[in-house]
């Protein structure tokens, strides 16, 4: 989007210099992402003459008219260089998108089928009927852990819970079930998501210190305009396997100064049915989901964006766990001030604060069989504030430096209430009331040690202070640490670097060293009662648990060319001091096989392959396929690492021509074999899905969209399926977009 200060610019020159003045006017984009790159340096080669791009990624030269040689830098990215002619208020703006050179293993998603010119994404268009968690599971390493048809738990590389950090826009959050039934990211509507950036293991520790990865979404922001006017969409589907209804609507006022955005979207879902027609029973949800973004301009370099998400989602079933979920809802509010190029070295800056809470109520009121013969309630919640300030300063072309100063605090509570027959109800906390505060510190160098090499290094100090607050809560852990006063100071140190050879403009090679870090979560430092139905188990937190450290190296290779990519990571990990549930001594309890305690279970180790090929086959057809398989070893319990998937595969092929596009698609897993016996897992078998997908546009404004899954009617499950409940059987979507050009 063209900026406000450039219109003034514009408009302002246009009266006053003489005739032979013009302009060149642009955006500078990340290749991959298509988000526009702020502070990238443009020049006109053989001349004085350069600017540096704003918070959307423009760029202005006001310049005598006639023929330059353009050239566009920025730290981490392949130079570009193009011919460009000055022109007058009329001319047309050049959009430039710069590939990536270092990559430090992030990918990302576009979502809800938008069409880009980047065939790297035309793969990942999807249906209005698209979830977070499956736009999520499009990513190479990434799967998905489920509980039921609602709110899949993101895994990456077999890691998940307090080994991966979830955050929005930036904004630390943290699910309020003991179960793990909320992760953050079932929070999110993917109609309201601009991407999703996924980063692996402890190589982007931007957004805190981890050893198994990242998740951050972004939301469409609003965007400014030369004129006032307003835009607005309706998206509406249904999906034949669960009955389950969509609606949802975006809705943006644009002008020169301010601009405002509006996303919704409400669905319900009934239980679904199997291959075989059989009903899995507490399968069904009902969810609303409200995101607002107001973005204005305080001056020409600075600009105050504020966000709020509302999410709630009711009667949500569970059909693999013992118990439903009553209400989960978010709330999330979010103001920053963002400034561009303020000095020559200080490209950007951006200072946020925000808040957030989050509460879960699981019940199992809708049972016949019930837990320990009695009706329960399990009420959660957890609050979260904090603030961050990140600075981007480049002295040169060649370098950059990225800094983050961060400090938040969470508050997490839940318990539980039973109500026995014939006898007064009774109170157990799980999670004591426990404060967390933490301040961070980030460090990024960026350096292009030459045309080919670019060097990428970044550090990370966290500060971690944990108390447990409430009384009973206190005494239940009193009862297994008696001199433990239940306070935890922690210091963390992560690190990682990155050397990126352009071998040739072809092939690009990555070679990646990490150090990573973790404090023990919530539920394994100071949980207490809490039931896993996995392995059918009672855990019990840790508070005198060490930090859960690591060491990983990773090696990408990409060979691409007008037509083809072909990207091939190998990686191992290695971890000590991992944190894992051992048996407690004791019988069984009849509801309950025993008793496990978080515990130091020394050194794990993970490897794995991942590979991808893109295929142009002609301008109209797409092949995508991708291959994943991991190894996990619990080295000092002699056992497997749990929650591995098995080796998986996927393909797919799409025909793309105007307003139609097709795509057929194969997904398949082999059976698992490698099982992690102490965690109660079981061997899974082979299957083999196939999807189609379609979408047509039949005017301007009205688009149609409608697919198949599980083609075949396969009876089947994955591995990370809890309870191994059966997946839906032949299932039909179909859903409509209208905007407001149908009626122009």
């Amino acid at each position: 989007m063209k900026s406000i200060f450039r219109a003034i610019v514009i408009l302002c020159l246009s009266g006053t210099l003489v005739a032979q003045t013009g302009f060149i006017t642009g955006m500078v984009l990340d290749g991959s992402t298509g988000l526009g790159l702020v502070g990238a340096n443009v020049t006109l080669s053989g001349t004085n003459y350069g600017t540096a791009t704003d918070l959307e990624g423009s760029f202005i030269l006001s310049v005598p008219v006639e023929s330059y040689t353009l050239t566009v830098t920025m730290i981490g990215y392949t130079a570009f260089s193009m011919p460009a002619q000055a022109g007058l208020l009329s001319s047309a703006e050049i959009h430039i998108k710069l590939p990536a050179m270092v990559i430090d293993s992030k990918q990302f998603i576009t979502v809800q089928g938008e069409r880009t010119d980047n065939p790297i994404f035309t793969h990942h268009q999807e249906t209005n009927m698209s979830t977070t968690e499956s736009l999520l599971s499009l990513i190479e390493g990434v799967n998905l852990i489920t509980r039921g048809s609602y709110a899949q738990e993101p895994i990456i590389r077999g890691m998940s819970g307090g080994r991966v950090n979830i955050t929005i826009d930036g904004m630390k959050s943290f699910g309020a079930c003991t179960d793990h039934m909320d992760p953050i990211s079932s929070y999110v509507e993917a109609d309201a998501m601009n991407s999703v950036e996924v980063s692996k293991g402890a190589q982007s520790i931007l957004q805190g210190s981890t050893v198994g990865g990242s998740v951050n979404m972004t939301f469409v922001k609003p965007q400014y305009s030369l004129t006032s006017k307003s835009l607005w969409q309706i998206k509406s589907g249904f999906d034949s396997g669960s009955q389950e209804r969509k609606i949802s609507f975006s809705g943006q006022r644009q002008n020169q100064n301010a601009a405002l955005s509006i996303n919704g979207a409400y669905r319900k879902a009934e239980n679904y049915s199997d291959a075989q027609g059989a009903e899995i029973p507490f399968s069904g949800f009902e969810k609303m989901n409200l995101n607002l973004g107001y973005k204005r301009r305080l001056n020409e370099k600075t600009q105050l964006y504020f966000e709020m998400i509302t999410d709630d989602a009711y009667d949500i079933g569970y059909a693999a766990l013992p118990m439903d979920v009553g209400y989960a809802r978010m709330r999330m509010l979010g103001i920053s001030i963002n400034s561009a190029n303020v000095t020559p070295n200080l490209l950007k800056l951006e200072w946020k604060i925000y808040g957030n809470a989050v509460d879960h109520w699981m019940d199992d009121s809708n049972r016949e069989i019930l837990f320990m013969n009695m009706h329960m309630e399990m009420p959660g919640f957890t609050r979260t504030a904090g603030t961050y300030l990140d600075l981007i300063l480049g002295r040169n072309q060649h370098s950059l430096l990225k800094f983050r100063t961060e400090c938040y605090w969470t508050s997490s509570y839940a318990d539980m209430i039973m109500y026995p027959v014939n006898s007064s109800s009774m109170k157990m906390v799980t999670w004591p009331g426990v404060n967390r505060m933490n301040f961070g510190q980030f460090a990024e160098y960026q350096s292009m040690l030459n045309s080919r090499i670019n060097l990428n290094a970044s550090v990370r100090y966290d500060y971690h202070q944990s108390t447990a607050t409430d009384e009973m809560g206190i005494k239940e852990l009193h009862i297994y640490y008696p001199e433990n006063d239940l306070t935890r100071r922690d210091h963390l140190i992560s690190a990682n670097t990155f050397l990126a050879f352009e071998v040739n403009r072809r092939f690009r090679s990555v070679v990646a060293l990490a150090l990573g870090s973790r404090i023990p979560d919530v539920s394994e430092a100071y949980g207490y009662y809490l039931y896993t139905p996995v392995d059918g188990y009672l855990y019990l937190g840790n508070p005198e648990l060490p930090i859960e450290k690591s060491r990983q190296v990773e090696w990408q290779n990409t060979l691409h060319s007008e037509s083809t990519q072909l990207d091939l990571t190998l990686y191992h990990y290695k971890f000590n001091n991992y944190i894992f549930g051992q048996i407690m001594p004791g019988a069984s309890l009849g509801y309950a096989n025993g008793w496990k305690k978080y515990v130091n279970a020394g050194q794990a180790t993970t490897t794995g392959v991942e590979l991808s090929l893109l295929q142009q086959l002609s301008t109209q057809l797409i092949f995508q396929g991708g291959l994943n398989y991991q190894l996990g070893e619990l080295v000092d319990l002699n056992d497997a690492l749990p929650f591995i998937p098995p080796l998986e595969a996927h393909a797919s092929i799409k025909y793309d021509r105007g307003p139609l596009w097709i795509q057929f698609g194969a997904k398949g897993a082999m059976e698992q074999k490698n099982i992690s016996e102490l965690s109660g897992e079981n061997m899974t078998p082979t299957y083999l899905v196939m999807n189609l997908k379609a979408e047509y546009v039949l005017r301007g404004g009205l688009k149609l969209n409608a697919s198949v899954t599980n083609l075949t009617n396969q009876l089947y499950h994955d591995h990370l399926d809890w309870g191994d409940i059966y997946r839906s059987g032949r299932s039909g979507q179909l859903s409509i977009t209208i905007d407001q050009s149908l009626l122009e």
